[in-house]
């Protein structure tokens, strides 16, 4: 069921909370041992919150918009009395105080919380891997990556271990594993949800987001996270009108097509799937779709993007982690990369970066010029298959996951991710990018697309962790 369904059942007494707590940890443990989503499982803890519901409601309480709803977070967000590691050997034993604000709200909402989802060290690369333990693979194909850096977050959805997860996004971390994983992805504008209840990241390239396979539980739980701060000036005056993403939905969007990254590597058919399914929307809402002249110009904007990225993650941390022998002997070899190169970048390539920031925020305006959306794959190939051995620098790795997505986390515009057909049995994207505060928008056109386009069947393993006696169907 949705996270939507799942609830509705709860609040009216035809299923108990922990009898949807039972199920989504028997998911965990039959597909767990092979997907490896999760650093952290804490199962009392989430029985705990479960009890405590009935507290809330015995004491007047109405019922959030996730009330008894599973759901997961990435480890790179606190998590009150439930390890966050970061994906780092230096805070394996780390047990934060306090939630992340996301997360406090998503709890405040019902949200019942059962663990944290896989990342690659600070979320650095575009694969899930760490030296805290294995690899996370792709429920559609276990010899095949789940992306980076919400892989866990997107695999353990797509597993079918809970209907929403929280991930994050710096470059495209919700949207390229949900793409991978066959589930809905959203980076939401800069400023929508608070940032903080982290370590060593991005200060405005990078923000929560939700990953689900069903576009309105996204909706729910965007909307459960989302609003103003007072720990977070970003989050205050951006949208003096309410919520973020409170702009009016679009009967017959005006999209524009944009096939071309500026990266090469790109699969032609899955290119042509995402095309074709644009189309279709279109055809099938009574919009349109116009080709850019241009593509998104991936190649001249990443180096500016990557090298404010790496200073914002040395100056939060990385820094002192790299100068420390003993902490510098705990990292992986692809996060001291990133620190010491970090360290060698001058003020002048700094300011320099600006410049292509300022140019980039001009060319997404150029793009979105006379349309609602731009339309693109959100990455231009099928989920690789994992090579064991040592792992490709992360400036090197990124380049073609990130082609179609950085651009939106450079310039603070939210884009969504829906899954839009298979290729060569694996699950592909179609990105959808709009103006800043657009959110709830973006995720209605989504949902219009799972409902009148394309549906993604369960993955195998999704399929397994439901067993095959309660093995969905969907529209």
């Amino acid at each position: 069921m949705s996270a939507t369904e799942t609830r509705t059942l709860i609040v009216e007494r035809n299923i108990s909370a922990h009898e949807v707590l039972d199920e989504a940890l028997a998911r965990l443990a039959a597909v767990e041992p092979s997907v490896n989503a999760f650093i952290t499982v804490d199962e009392a803890h989430a029985r705990a919150q479960v009890d405590a519901l009935e507290d809330r409601l015995g004491k007047g309480e109405k019922p959030g918009a996730l009330w008894g709803v599973p759901f997961s977070v990435k480890d790179t967000y606190d998590t009150a009395d439930v390890r966050t590691t970061y994906g780092s050997r230096v805070f394996a034993d780390h047990l934060p105080a306090e939630d992340a604000e996301l997360v406090a709200r998503a709890r405040a909402a019902g949200g019942i919380l059962i663990g944290k989802t896989n990342t690659p060290e600070f979320a650095i690369h575009v694969r899930t891997v760490n030296d805290l333990g294995p690899e996370t693979r792709n429920p559609w194909d276990l010899d095949r990556t789940s992306g980076g850096s919400s892989g866990g977050a997107a695999a353990s959805v797509g597993a079918g271990v809970t209907p929403i997860a929280i991930g994050s996004d710096g470059g495209g971390s919700v949207r390229i594993p949900a793409a991978l994983c066959g589930a809905v992805g959203l980076m939401p504008s800069r400023g929508a949800i608070p940032r903080g209840g982290g370590r060593i990241g991005t200060r405005r390239f990078s923000s929560a987001g939700p990953i689900a396979l069903d576009a309105l539980d996204a909706a729910a739980l965007y909307s459960a996270m989302a609003g103003p701060s007072s720990r977070d000036g970003l989050t205050r005056g951006l949208f003096p009108t309410g919520l973020p993403g409170s702009q009016s939905l679009i009967a017959k969007p005006r999209m524009r097509w944009v096939g071309e990254s500026g990266v090469s590597g790109a699969e032609p058919d899955v290119v042509a799937a995402a095309a074709e399914a644009a189309r279709t929307f279109a055809r099938e809402t009574g919009g349109s779709v116009s080709a850019s002249s241009t593509g998104m110009r991936a190649d001249e904007f990443n180096s500016g993007f990557y090298r404010m990225m790496q200073s914002d993650r040395y100056s939060t941390g990385g820094r002192e982690l790299l100068e420390d022998t003993y902490t510098a002997s705990l990292l992986t070899d692809y996060a001291r990369h990133q620190f010491e190169g970090a360290a060698k970048l001058t003020p002048d390539l700094y300011s320099a970066a600006i410049d292509v920031q300022l140019a980039a925020i001009d060319h997404l305006a150029t793009l979105l010029d006379g349309v609602d959306v731009v339309a693109t794959p959100t990455l231009g190939f099928i989920a690789p298959e994992i090579r064991e051995g040592g792992l490709e620098l992360p400036e090197d790795a990124r380049r073609g996951f990130v082609s179609f997505t950085f651009l939106m986390n450079f310039t603070g515009l939210p884009a969504v991710t829906v899954p839009c057909g298979l290729v060569r049995g694996m699950p592909v994207g179609l990105q959808l990018i709009g103006r800043q505060g657009t959110e709830i928008m973006l995720l209605d056109l989504a949902a219009r697309f799972q409902k009148r386009v394309y549906r993604l069947p369960p993955s195998p393993m999704e399929t397994l962790a439901l067993g095959n006696h309660q093995e969905r169907t969907r529209p």
